[in-house]
């Protein structure tokens, strides 16, 4: 019964994931379809190398981390605490939240690690939650911990060094 319940969430979550891809897809193509009877208007956007492509918008990418950051401090607070109802509330805050949406780009045009890690963090926010669910310390610290090396492994890849 609990794969049954795994796998309609992981459905509700990635839906919207396709769906946005799909919608950004048309967008371009009815863009492509504009430029194609305005030749002379076409205009061409320029990447900087140097810059990190991962993102349209660094500061709204940063600013959508600096909210993972927040329920996962505060996910950690209720961990020590161990208040089972805040432990769900965060990890459940971080599971429908999602890293690959806040680049502003579409699928195909990141990179697959960075996909997989986006596919692996929602994997283990989940699990955090059905860890606090059973109410069992050793377990949750286990999926606390896995999700914890998830994300530093996302950052030690795709993080500017400052």
């Amino acid at each position: 019964m609990k794969g049954f319940w795994i796998i309609a969430i992981l459905l509700i979550t990635l839906m919207p994931l396709y769906m946005l891809s799909s919608k950004s897809e048309k967008s371009v193509e009815m863009q492509e379809d504009e430029v194609v009877g305005n030749e002379d208007k076409m205009v061409l956007q320029v990447i900087d190398e140097e810059e990190n492509v991962l993102y349209e918008s660094a500061s709204k990418f940063r600013m959508h981390m600096k909210f993972l950051d927040e329920y996962d401090d505060a996910l950690a607070v209720a961990i020590d605490s161990q208040n089972w109802a805040d432990i769900s509330k965060y990890a459940l805050l971080l599971k429908n939240t999602s890293p690959l949406i806040f680049t502003g780009k579409r699928k195909v045009e990141l990179p697959k690690d960075f996909i997989l890690l986006d596919t692996s963090f929602h994997f283990q926010s989940l699990a955090v939650v059905e860890a606090s669910e059973s109410r069992e310390m050793v377990s949750l610290n286990i999926e606390y911990e896995k999700l914890l090396q998830t994300c530093d492994e996302c950052h030690g890849k795709y993080k500017k060094k400052e």
